[in-house]
């Protein structure tokens, strides 16, 4: 039993922790076992630090086996720190990662170069509650850690120690993309979020709830929905990202941005402000939208569709399979995107729920969504509050999140990588239960 415990505060924290399993993975001296869930905390800081030292950190912890040293270990762990870019710095600067042994076994080693278990665990709620996810039966060698866990309080409350809280993201699993709509007329939150204000907090609270992506879209894809032009789409879509750009620094989680549009000319202005992705629910159909995906680095979300907006009359026939059409069509799809010049590592497939299917054909494809693997590009499922759930209800659009969340629930153990939906917190509940029983059946 090796537990190491990770921590991050400078620069996409999120990503660095993923870079770092993947770089501690890819060493093949060490076997990951288990992540524990995502914590934030404040920075541990001296008196003489800089204001711009002060930014919260996220913690995780690895349960892992190896068969290096104590020593061996350290310095590859080390190494994989370099890797990442971190450089030698005052001991208590912002850091890109930090890689500690927490634990291994019973071992005790008190080394000026190392000391497992590893100093001051018991006074960090960062590094020993992460640690105890993973091993809940763990005994300190000198300490009982009964009385003060139990000091601390409740895990979610952020009143522990450096107001150590548990996060609802996940370093594995399903990424959850929160949707935005500053629409008048979207099916299910059509008018709710057209002041910048509300946008903003609905934003913040997605965030917090367990996204790490906003998709924000301007214009209406439902059936018989309204066509706007790219000027008016603009117009409702700049003073949100605008704000976003400045007020996601002090979120726990740094949300990429995604805009949905189909309209390069917002493509291209939304990508000057810095946004990540581009959710083209025409599936880059545009060659001039083609263009701005080939000259700009961000992740292009290609969807299918029968056209856009949504017609009911235009369906996918019922032969050949279902499956078969829409692999056959992303194939197509992406051979000439790439001939665009676009950069695969750029693509993300949407199979377009609800768009050109009926519902029984829709509820088909999430049965099948493992066919779409075979693709090497990373699925995304857009399956929030839609039409095809009249099969198993007759809530209106706005009250079908339970349902959605079986749903995710559903699609992360099949291994889907986004789910877009509009109810992030009860999405990121249904995906931790997931994660969870997927994890302590291993």
């Amino acid at each position: 039993m090796l537990i190491l415990g990770l921590g991050s505060n400078l620069g996409d924290s999120l990503n660095n922790l993923r870079l770092a399993v993947q770089l501690l993975q890819k060493l093949q001296v060490i076997k990951l076992i288990q992540i524990s869930p995502i914590y934030s905390s404040s920075a541990l800081l001296p008196i003489y630090a800089p204001v711009a030292w002060n930014r919260p950190y996220l913690n995780v912890a690895l349960n892992c086996q190896s068969d290096l040293s104590p020593m061996e270990l350290l310095a590859a762990v080390k190494q994989v720190e370099k890797q990442l870019g971190r450089e030698e710095s005052q001991r208590w600067a912002p850091r890109i990662i930090d890689i500690d042994i927490l634990a291994w076994d019973n071992l005790r080693i008190d080394d000026a170069r190392l000391r497992i278990p590893h100093a001051e665990l018991e006074r960090r709620p960062f590094a020993l509650w992460p640690l105890l996810d993973l091993l809940p039966d763990w005994k300190h060698p000198q300490q009982e850690l009964s009385h003060l866990v139990q000091h601390w309080g409740s895990r979610f409350s952020g009143q522990a120690p450096f107001n150590t809280r548990q996060l609802p993201h996940r370093l594995a699993g399903s990424c959850l993309v929160g949707i935005i709509n500053l629409t008048p007329d979207s099916f299910s939150d059509g008018g709710e979020f057209l002041n910048v204000n509300y946008a903003l907090s609905q934003a913040e609270k997605l965030v917090l709830e367990g996204a790490e992506i906003l998709d924000i879209g301007a214009e209406s894809t439902r059936p018989g929905a309204k066509t706007i032009m790219p000027d008016e789409e603009w117009q409702r879509l700049v003073p949100i990202l605008n704000a976003l750009k400045e007020h996601r620094k002090a979120w726990p989680i740094k949300a990429k941005l995604s805009v949905d549009t189909r309209n390069y000319q917002v493509a291209e202005k939304a990508i000057d402000l810095g946004i990540d992705w581009i959710n083209d629910v025409s599936g880059f159909i545009d060659t001039k939208m083609r263009k701005v995906a080939a000259e700009n680095d961000v992740m292009c979300v290609v969807m299918h569709n029968l056209g856009i907006p949504a017609n009911k009359e235009i369906i996918l026939p019922s032969y050949p399979n279902i499956c078969t059409q829409i692999l056959d069509w992303a194939e197509q799809r992406f051979d000439e995107l790439i001939s665009a010049g676009i950069n695969p590592k750029q693509f993300i497939f949407d199979i377009g729920i609800g768009f050109g299917k009926t519902a029984h054909q829709s509820a088909f494809l999430l049965k099948n969504i493992k066919q779409f693997q075979s693709l090497k590009f990373p699925l995304l499922v857009g399956h929030s509050r839609k039409s095809f759930l009249n099969l198993v209800t007759d809530k209106s659009y706005g009250e079908r999140d339970f349902e959605t969340a079986l749903l995710s629930y559903q699609l992360t153990l099949q291994g889907v990588d986004y789910l877009r939906v509009h109810n992030v917190g009860i999405s990121a509940k249904a995906l931790n239960c997931a994660h969870y029983i997927k994890e302590t059946s291993l």
